[in-house]
């Protein structure tokens, strides 16, 4: 099914670095009629021999931000080749996305493309424990850089001014605020409860 003529059905996991979007998308993507999407792993994924792999490379290698209009090129492409490979059906599948859209511009981009029915917006009000949160989270990587607390708290910021304002792009009566400050399983079962009336029942 071409999804240029079929805008998929999305929901998008939403909210700032370490409030658990990644997390509870990737549990929820199991179901067998949704379909995670995430927009990092895209990234991480990338053949660096294929044309986009190199215009990847161009932008990252100079420490350059990676346009709004590539970033959607490449998700459209990763979609696409889902479904020619019959591994995606826009007629039974829900996308659930995290790390796209992250500007209003990508809002603009990928209208006629995803249907969005319903912004998950995880939310974390204790700035503190968000740093405490993506410190440990680092350092269990191994990635000590990413556990400064400087550096984490720059993310947020930059979060707060490039992406927080995706929400407005939208009908407010999309957006499910969720506690993200809870047990991982009670943050999935309050996500499930927004989606029950949103995702189709049959499996």
């Amino acid at each position: 099914m071409n999804t240029a003529s079929t805008p998929c059905p999305a929901i998008l996991m939403f909210g700032g670095p370490g409030s658990g979007k990644g997390t509870q998308g990737v549990v929820i993507g199991r179901m067998p009629n949704l379909a995670h999407f995430a927009m990092g792993d895209i990234f991480r994924a990338l053949d660096r021999q294929s044309d986009l792999g190199r215009e990847f490379l161009s932008y990252s290698t100079q420490g350059l931000l990676v346009p709004d209009d590539f970033t959607v090129r490449l998700f459209k492409s990763h979609v696409q080749s889902k479904v020619d490979a019959g591994e995606l059906d826009p007629s039974y599948h829900t996308l659930i996305l995290d790390g796209i859209p992250r500007t209003t511009a990508q809002v603009g981009l990928l209208e006629g493309f995803v249907q969005v029915r319903c912004i998950v917006y995880l939310v974390v009000e204790d700035t503190d424990a968000l740093v405490a949160r993506l410190a440990a989270r680092a350092r269990k990587q191994n990635r000590p850089d990413d556990a400064d607390p400087d550096v984490i708290r720059k993310r947020i910021e930059v979060y707060e001014r490039q992406t927080r304002p995706v929400l407005d792009a939208y009908p407010k009566k999309l957006i499910a605020r969720v506690n993200g400050d809870q047990h991982p399983l009670a943050v999935l079962r309050d996500v499930a409860a927004c989606l029950i009336d949103v995702v189709p029942g049959s499996l």
